[in-house]
This record gives C-alpha cells, sequence and structure tokens, in this order.
C-alpha cells in the first residue's frame, strides 16, 4: 500500500505552534504500523480549511488530483479538520477519493477506510453529499425565505450593484457608479441584436469583470446571458416557486429597454434551447454509452420538452443503427433494476455509525464562534489602542462577523439519519424521488457503465466496490425468478416456495 500524508496547518496554528512535525512522526508510526510504504508528504502552511475553494489550498488540489490519477492507494491526515473544516466539502471529496478506489485514514479521529471494506463505505459516504447538501441549503433558505417576504435582496449583489450602506444588512441596492455604465451597455448591445459573446467581448475590452458569485473574472456568454435575465434589474425577486415578486431595491433599468434586450436576444439567437441534438445533462448523462458503436449516448428534448436519448456518433452522422428513446422509458427500467438491489442491514448499520462518528467529529462550531467572537474583541481593542486604522477594522469587523453569519450548527436532527437509512435501505425509492441532478449523482456512484441498446437498458457495469452487493441482488432475484418459473398453476410463488 502506497500512503501518502496531506499536513496542514494555517497561519493562526503557525502562531499557537501547531506542529507539521507531529503529523509527519503520527504518519510514519502509522505506516510502520500496518507495513505501508510512505511514498510522499504533501505539506501546506499557511491556509485555512474553512473555504469551499480547493484552488486556495494547492497543495490539497494537488493531493486529490493525483488521487484521481491512482498515484498511491491510501491518503492519511493526522486529524478529520486537516483535510477539511466542512463537512459538506469533506463528503464532496470523499466521493472522488471512493471514485479513484483511494483508500482515506485519520489517525486522531480513528476513521480507516483503507480496507476492501472501508472502501465500500467511503463511497457511500460520498454518495451522501447530495443528500447533506440539500438538507443544509433547507435550513439556508428559511432565512432567505424571511428576506425575500420583506422584499429584500439575498446573497452577493450582481455586476453593476451595491449596497448603500455596508455596515447595515438590510441596506437596499443601489446602482455602482464603477460598473452600472457597463451594465446598461450591455443591455443595449443585446437590444441591438448582438451575441452573448460579442457583448461578453466588449465589456473585456471596456476593463469590466464579473461580480456576485462569478467572482472577479473576464466575462463570458455564459455570464452574460445570466445578467441579461436576471429579473433583478428589473427590480423583482424570485419567489422561490418558478415566478417573481416586486422588491424593494429600485429598478436598474427600464421595461423598456429589458424588452428589447430580450427582443434581441431572440432574433439572435441561432438554435433553439429545446433542439433535440442540445446537450442537456440528465440522470444518464457521462455514464451511458450505444451497445452498438460503443460510443457516448447523449440526451436532447423533445419540442413538447420531453427528454430523449440517442447515439452521440449517429448525431454526427456516423454509421450505427441505435434507436434513440425517452428517458423515462430507460429510468423506469432501472428503477425496476434497484428494486432488487440490497445493502444488508449489517452494512446499512455500518454506513450510519460512520456517517455519525464523521458527523461528531465535526461538532466543533461552538469552539470556532468562540475564537471568532476573541478575534472580534481583540480587533475592537487594536483599534481604541491605536494600532489598526479605521479602514482596517472595519474590513476586519465585517469579515468576522460574515464568517459568524456562516457558522451553522452541525445537523443533529435525527430526520437526516432516518432518510439517510431509508435511501440505504430501499435504493429504488431514493431514485424514484431524485431529481435528473440527484439521479445522475446516484447513477454515478451504482454504476461505472449503463448500456443502452435501441429502447432496452441491455446491461449495467457496477463499480467495482459495490459488485459483491450487486451480485448478492441478483442471486436473490434469480432464485425468485426459477422458483416462479417452477411453480404450479394457481399456485402462490411465494407459497409454493
Amino acid at each position: 500500500m502506497r500512503a501518502r500524508l496531506y499536513a496542514r496547518v494555517s497561519t493562526e496554528e503557525q502562531t499557537e505552534g501547531y506542529s507539521i512535525d507531529a503529523q509527519r512522526r503520527a504518519f510514519q508510526a502509522l505506516c510502520q504500523s500496518k507495513g505501508w510504504t510512505p511514498d510522499y508528504e504533501y505539506i501546506e502552511e499557511g491556509k485555512s480549511a474553512h473555504t469551499d475553494n480547493i484552488r486556495k489550498r494547492p497543495v490539497f488540489k494537488q493531493a486529490i488530483d493525483d488521487a484521481l490519477a491512482v498515484k498511491y492507494d491510501v491518503l492519511v491526515v493526522h486529524k478529520i479538520d486537516r483535510f477539511s473544516r466542512k463537512l459538506k466539502i469533506t463528503l464532496e471529496y470523499f466521493e472522488k477519493l471512493g471514485q479513484a478506489g483511494v483508500g482515506f485514514v485519520s489517525i486522531e479521529n480513528q476513521m480507516d477506510y483503507s480496507t476492501p471494506t472501508g472502501k465500500f463505505m467511503l463511497v457511500m459516504q460520498g454518495g451522501l453529499a447530495e443528500l447533506y447538501s440539500d438538507n443544509l441549503s433547507q435550513e439556508t433558505k428559511k432565512g432567505w425565505a424571511e428576506r425575500k417576504a420583506q422584499g429584500l435582496y439575498c446573497g452577493l449583489l450582481p455586476f453593476g450593484a451595491k449596497k448603500r450602506n455596508k455596515r447595515k444588512s438590510k441596506s437596499l441596492p443601489v446602482p455602482n457608479p464603477d460598473t452600472y455604465t457597463g451594465l446598461t451597455m450591455a443591455f443595449q448591445l443585446a437590444a441591438l441584436g448582438k451575441s452573448d459573446r460579442q457583448i461578453a467581448e466588449a465589456l473585456n475590452g471596456k476593463g469590466y469583470r464579473t461580480a456576485g458569485n462569478q467572482g472577479n473574472q473576464p466575462f463570458s456568454s455564459d455570464t452574460v446571458r445570466g445578467i441579461l435575465t436576471n429579473r433583478f434589474y428589473l427590480g423583482e425577486l424570485p419567489d422561490g416557486n418558478g415566478g417573481y415578486i416586486k422588491g424593494k431595491h429600485k429598478p436598474f433599468v427600464s421595461q423598456a429597454l429589458w424588452d428589447a434586450a430580450q427582443e434581441g436576444r431572440a432574433r439572435n439567437r441561432k438554435s433553439p434551447k429545446n433542439h433535440p441534438s442540445h446537450g442537456t445533462l440528465s440522470s444518464l448523462t457521462g455514464y451511458a454509452y450505444c451497445w452498438y458503436c460503443k460510443g457516448r449516448m447523449r440526451t436532447g428534448s423533445t419540442k413538447n420538452g420531453k427528454k430523449r436519448i440517442m447515439c452521440a456518433n449517429r448525431i454526427k452522422g456516423r454509421d450505427c443503427q441505435q434507436q434513440s428513446a425517452v428517458l423515462e422509458a430507460y429510468e423506469a427500467q432501472i428503477e425496476a433494476y434497484l428494486e432488487n438491489f440490497i445493502i444488508p442491514n449489517d452494512y446499512q448499520q455500518k454506513i450510519l455509525e460512520a456517517h455519525s462518528k464523521l458527523e461528531a467529529a465535526y461538532d466543533d462550531s461552538e469552539k470556532r464562534r468562540n475564537e471568532l467572537l476573541a478575534r472580534l474583541e481583540r480587533n475592537k481593542k487594536l483599534f481604541r489602542w491605536g494600532d489598526i486604522g479605521e479602514q482596517e477594522y472595519i474590513a476586519e469587523k465585517d469579515n468576522i462577523e460574515k464568517d459568524l453569519r456562516l457558522l451553522i450548527p452541525p445537523q443533529k436532527d435525527v430526520k437526516v439519519l432516518d432518510k439517510l437509512a431509508t435511501f440505504l435501505a430501499n435504493v429504488a425509492q431514493a431514485w424514484r424521488e431524485a431529481d435528473q441532478g440527484q439521479r445522475n449523482a446516484l447513477g454515478r456512484q451504482l454504476f461505472d457503465e449503463v448500456w443502452l441498446k435501441d429502447k432496452q437498458v441491455i446491461a449495467v457495469k457496477p463499480r467495482a466496490e459495490l459488485e459483491p452487493f450487486f451480485r448478492i441482488s441478483y442471486d436473490e432475484w434469480s432464485k425468485k425468478f426459477e422458483c416462479a418459473a417452477s411453480t404450479p398453476i394457481g399456485v402462490a410463488p411465494d407459497t409454493f416456495c
């Protein structure tokens, strides 16, 4: 087993004497006790693990990239918070490690996912990322719903807008003098029939950069499309049900300019959104293959909005006899197949226990809150003593208060584990209740490949870690089939068996 260490210490922890050497010693001792080869050490100093963006942690990113390239067999950390301080991020990257077949060990938390059983647990834990994320987002949406009910904007402000008063959370958005001219230019160019790409080039040429969730990046056709279809600029807010409500902020563009821009974009649009060849994410995107030519299958939409699956090679004009079919037909077959998929009860319990253990390892929200409050008090004293200026004091205060608002208590609701238990006991039900994105995530966790022949799912290749469970399920199904086939006419199969 080729083992690699990921060791991390943030700037604050460096000042507190948190030792990289201690993490190295623990790693070497673990390798010696297990007979592993200590292959490499990823050392990252001065980086926080509170971020969602791993580009801010280049060494961590390299460790994950090397795992995906299968350059080693198991990744070791001294404690789970060295890997990440956010449970959602940990689950997301557990999924990536599981996909690569790379194990994971946290020494202090006594988590060992390096065995075949452990790797299976790692795969399933990673598959819970979507469930955890959805549950967490529900809590966030409660606060957003209250702000929307008051007509207040939620989230980072889009391009061309800024808060009137940064210190007040209920301050209404107003035009940003630095970027508002660029915003109106984008709508005016759209009204003239310019394409989204042409508008992006014009904005970049004037030195403008994106804002909000997009960060400070050059414009692309996608980011321009997001601006020109954002009804925030009309003084409206999404109501959460697919509609819009009147916001308290004033419109940034007139209704006439908005309408002209939409008409210009409609005239300029070269291919309709629902054209059958327009690829869209579906439950089978990325792992569905054509039985005839062995190429990938592509998802499109018909004029009535139904999704269809078709052979990508045939779309390109190559010789393939694959027939297209509505996506629902294949999904129904996969659902029926999953009805017989069994995860044994003892494994279900192990996964639930592992998930609870992982959550417990992240139950440091109170400690983190106290740290932030102490920083807030220290910042105030430094300003009072004259060691820092007013601008530096306000900037640091805003950053700390933002972190405090984002600090979400760990999930202790038993409903989360109940939902997870239901998912493990009945994978078909999880498939049935999921939307397209969630089905895609679930399908990728279960299958490496799904093979389609005309209107049938002809074969599946399960993930290597899950193959034993598919084999158990197949054997159980075969027994039932053989029993039903040998049952005398007029006798209930279950009774006869």
